[in-house]
């Protein structure tokens, strides 16, 4: 035969309910300061500037299938292997855009122009590919979107000398592409990295 539990008195339910009052409290003053603390998810980064991001994908993609990017943003003979040999185009990795983007973060914020280490920051992410380049781009015009015209035209502008950039963009080996665009303090920074796994 069961007990019947004892019936409890104001005072115990009293005692209860400043329990759970108070481990709910702590509780969400626990979850504020680890919010607080806790850095910005990768994801966030995604936000600011992700359509110039994508843009430049459709200008470093006419160049590398043999199109020609003109002043004005527009392709000419996109896929056409007209102005130089056709390569597959890449496709844009969101993990090596990760990598690309706080990298083009850092410089920005810091007004500089520079590589760094691009394979250690990859092989940090887990991208441990040994074939792998970098192009950034420096150009601080008023429109994210202009800097990062410049920047491709200038990069294609190396085609008469087959300067590092141009063999970045022709590399028949890469498939995959990262790209991270990011403008603070007036500089806009444009960072390419190139990759094959």
């Amino acid at each position: 035969m069961r007990t019947p539990s004892p019936r409890p008195t104001r005072a115990s339910l009293r005692s209860r309910l400043s329990i759970v009052l108070s481990a709910s409290l702590l509780a969400s003053l626990f979850a504020f300061g680890a919010t607080a603390a806790t850095p910005a998810p990768a994801a966030a980064l995604t936000a600011t500037w992700h359509d110039v991001e994508l843009y430049y994908l459709e200008l470093l993609n006419c160049t590398r299938t043999g199109g020609w990017v003109r002043k004005d943003g527009t392709c000419k003979g996109y896929g056409s292997g007209t102005y130089s040999a056709y390569r597959r185009p890449l496709k844009l990795s969101a993990g090596i855009s990760d990598v690309a983007r706080r990298w083009a973060r850092k410089i920005a914020t810091e007004g500089a122009c520079r590589h760094g280490d691009p394979g250690r920051r990859l092989r940090r992410a887990g991208f441990d590919g040994s074939t792998w380049g970098e192009n950034i781009g420096c150009y601080d015009l008023r429109s994210a979107y202009k800097s990062v015209l410049a920047s491709h035209r200038a990069f294609q502008k190396e085609k008469r000398t087959h300067g590092g950039h141009w063999k970045n963009i022709k590399n028949k080996r890469f498939r995959y592409v990262g790209i991270g665009v990011w403008k603070a303090n007036g500089h806009t920074r444009l960072v390419v990295d190139f990759y094959r796994p």
